[in-house]
């Protein structure tokens, strides 16, 4: 009894210490005063308003907005055909190439940035758009790969075998009867990807070039030499984008299902 006290105990604290933060920025982004600041001095919409007339936070969003969907569509693709090779094909070549596509989240962004600015930047002299997609696209795949690979080998192979041995090719077995149970698996993958593409600064600290400025990365530097709540305000609607994004697509799986 007194196990199970404990256990639900620090689980509020964890969830306390996880939310605490976000709740403090909802609050302040309504602040009225000029600053961040506790307690509220009244409240207003203003720091909404705001947002949109800075041009360096609305441009970035445009372009944070339009680098993470192509690495999401990208990487989601790159996973599905890599997950397909990599579970069809059972050795150790598989299992190396596995650990392979898995292994940028276990180095540091910021290493990975850097690596990336050094051989692709600066030896290959790739254009820098080409170089960030690169970068986003290191950061998505292990996580499409691990999701896809993972439903690919809960499914039914006696389904696809099926399929087969009523007249269906190769190709159109996968894409008739495999391809919709994977569904699922691909929007959690695309959603997965999208969040950590959007979010990340390291890699796109490196790889950023002149008017490319990403929106954390804006983010960052507004609040190096302002401390207005407009940042908070566009933190809460980040939040919003995050939580409509993920219910419709938590709601087109499950209707897929």
């Amino acid at each position: 009894m007194y196990k199970h006290k404990a256990i639900t105990l620090i689980s509020v604290l964890v969830f306390f210490f996880l939310f605490c933060p976000l709740i403090l920025i909802i609050i302040t982004s309504f602040n009225s005063a000029d600053s961040i600041s506790l307690p509220l001095k009244g409240i207003s919409l203003k720091w909404f308003f705001q947002v949109f007339k800075s041009r360096s936070l609305t441009g970035s969003f445009k372009t944070s907005l339009i680098l993470a969907f192509a690495a999401s569509v990208i990487g989601t693709l790159l996973g599905l055909l890599s997950a397909i090779a990599l579970v069809k094909t059972k050795n150790r070549v598989s299992v190396f190439l596995y650990n392979v596509f898995l292994s940028p989240s276990l180095i540091p962004g910021i290493v990975t940035g850097y690596i990336l600015f050094k051989f692709i930047v600066v030896q290959l002299q790739i254009g820098l758009v080409l170089a960030l997609l690169t970068g986003h696209l290191l950061i998505v795949l292990p996580y499409t790969v691990r999701i896809i690979c993972a439903s690919l080998r809960n499914t039914d192979e006696g389904i696809e075998e099926a399929a087969r041995t009523l007249g269906c090719t190769p190709v159109q077995a996968f894409i008739k009867v495999i391809l919709p149970e994977l569904e699922p698996a691909l929007l959690s993958a695309f959603m997965l990807a999208f969040i950590n593409s959007f979010n990340n600064i390291p890699v796109s600290m490196y790889l950023k070039g002149p008017g490319m400025d990403t929106l954390p990365y804006a983010m960052m530097n507004y609040i190096e030499y302002n401390y207005d709540p407009t940042v908070s305000a566009l933190s809460v609607m980040l939040m919003g984008m995050t939580l409509i994004f993920m219910l419709v697509i938590d709601h087109a799986a499950m209707k897929k299902e």
